[in-house]
């Protein structure tokens, strides 16, 4: 008899639909996304709709295998994701970034400053004020960068940009893959350091997923 976690899995290779994808779709940890395609626990309640919204499919499939007549099962080209509602996402300090292991340790997270989601961000992200000049012109100073947690250091390339911490001190840089280890590199040409290696006590604290950046007005006289 096939298992909610059969559909799961045999969706998902229909849509090439990786674990990755289904973290960022649902907000889910890690370990318990991976337990709900292996099969050692199935998804709550409150991870159901946005997980069939992820496989473009029903709740009442996944659960059942059965299609409802409101929300059936439909091909994988056609895209049945609700119009857009905006999510948003916590600005944290620095100091909390480097400490980072979930949002669950930040402690003031109520009184954060909260910004629109950018597009393709998981819903466990959050903004960092970009600080100093190490990565200039790229990025300017106090422009907020949209952090995405769930992401492995393996699944990133060379040339993206991540925040990692390090002696839980975080650092946003890019990243350069070689086949003896991890580096970050800043992209001012001029920074004093150019290439720094990432060493074993360094954690991964996300990806760096696009930028917040409210309109603005120009100057436009001579």
């Amino acid at each position: 008899m096939e298992t909610i976690t059969d559909r799961l899995n045999r969706r998902s290779l229909e849509l090439n639909v990786s674990q990755a994808d289904i973290i960022r779709a649902t907000g889910a940890g890690r370990g318990t996304v991976s337990g709900w395609f292996s099969g050692a626990n199935a998804p709550s309640a409150k991870y159901l709709e946005s997980l069939a919204v992820a496989l473009k499919t029903s709740t009442t499939w996944l659960l059942s295998g059965k299609d409802d007549d409101i929300n059936s099962r439909t091909e994988p080209s056609i895209d049945i994701s609700p119009i857009a509602t905006v999510g948003y996402a916590p600005v944290i300090s620095w100091v909390q970034a480097g400490s980072w292991t979930d949002m669950e340790s930040i402690s003031n997270l109520s009184e954060c400053e909260k910004l629109p989601l950018v597009p393709g961000a998981g819903k466990r992200s959050f903004y960092l004020s970009v600080r100093g000049l190490s990565n200039a012109p790229h990025f300017e100073e106090g422009e907020k960068i949209c952090i995405d947690p769930d992401w492995c250091l393996e699944d990133i390339q060379t040339g993206e940009m991540v925040v990692v911490s390090c002696d839980g001190e975080a650092t946003f840089k890019a990243l350069i893959v070689e086949s003896n280890g991890y580096y970050l590199k800043p992209l001012n040409p001029n920074w004093s350091e150019q290439i720094i290696p990432l060493k074993e006590n360094c954690t991964l604290v996300g990806k760096y997923v696009g930028s917040f950046r409210p309109a603005k007005k120009f100057n436009l006289s001579n």
